[in-house]
């Protein structure tokens, strides 16, 4: 399916809307008052499913598909998006997004705005769909990137507090806990039945290269729609070399990062 040629016409719909109430600084309340005024003027019917942290996020819209919605919607940040987008993986039901985060990177790399109101607007108006990949590991799917190293480690070490008292830059704030303690590791890859055996600090698999932040990318060569996953290997560990990647990549000499391109696959 082609963004520029599935045009979708304003319309009443029925919707499961997966909302996290705890994402972001946003105030629950209100966007539930959002929802209802968009339902008092007869532009939808909506189920609302709101997330504990505890439930297996999955199998709730995979069993929310045995009902007739026409689309299902992530009210959250991207890992509420995510877990959103593997029970859909592989479904004929749209997902929309509402940037409920904090750091919204799917929402805004598709052209979402950052206000939750005026994007579902566009939601349930005029809008086009877009057939985009989604990373597989382990049965689970992951609609920006997954890695193995420093990102991985710093996201899963972030507490909700952080978030809520730093934003964005409780990220930036674990990454550099976590550079100086991250070690190298030896990785053995299976790329197109061709085995490449590296020491690198981070490995990791972008669908995405939009950081959230600003409308920020790290400029990498990478497309969601392409049908292929774009493999990059950190070599080297620590803030400094992450900056750096970004200005060789800047300048255009991409030979000189610590961040290489290994290669694109349908899998390894």
């Amino acid at each position: 399916m082609n963004r520029e040629e599935e045009i979708i016409k304003p319309m009443s719909v029925k919707a499961y809307v997966v909302l996290n109430p705890v994402a972001g600084q946003s105030d629950p309340d209100e966007i539930r008052a959002v929802f209802h005024r968009a339902h008092d003027k007869g532009l939808w019917d909506f189920d609302l499913y709101e997330t504990t942290g505890e439930e297996d996020l999955k199998a709730v819209v995979t069993s929310a598909l045995n009902e007739d919605y026409d689309l299902v919607v992530a009210c959250g940040g991207d890992g509420t998006v995510s877990g959103v987008a593997d029970g859909l993986a592989g479904s004929e039901v749209p997902l929309g997004v509402l940037p409920g985060g904090t750091v919204n990177a799917f929402a805004t790399e598709m052209g979402m705005p950052g206000d939750i109101e005026d994007a579902l607007e566009i939601i349930l108006g005029i809008h086009q769909l877009w057939s985009i990949d989604a990373i597989e590991s382990d049965g689970r799917y992951y609609l920006l990137f997954c890695s193995l190293g420093l990102s991985s480690e710093s996201i899963a070490a972030i507490e909700r507090e952080e978030k809520d008292k730093l934003g964005w830059l409780a990220y930036l704030s674990n990454g550099i806990k976590k550079s100086s303690n991250i070690k190298s590791k030896k990785v053995y890859l299976e790329i197109d039945g061709r085995t490449k055996n590296l020491q690198a600090y981070e490995i990791l698999l972008f669908n995405s290269d939009q950081l959230g932040v600003i409308d920020e990318h790290l400029g990498l060569d990478v497309a969601m729609d392409d049908g292929v996953i774009d493999l990059y290997v950190l070599k080297s560990k620590g803030l400094d070399d992450i900056f750096l990647s970004l200005f060789y990549r800047i300048i255009s000499k991409p030979e000189k990062t610590p961040m290489f391109a290994i290669g694109r696959s349908k899998s390894l």
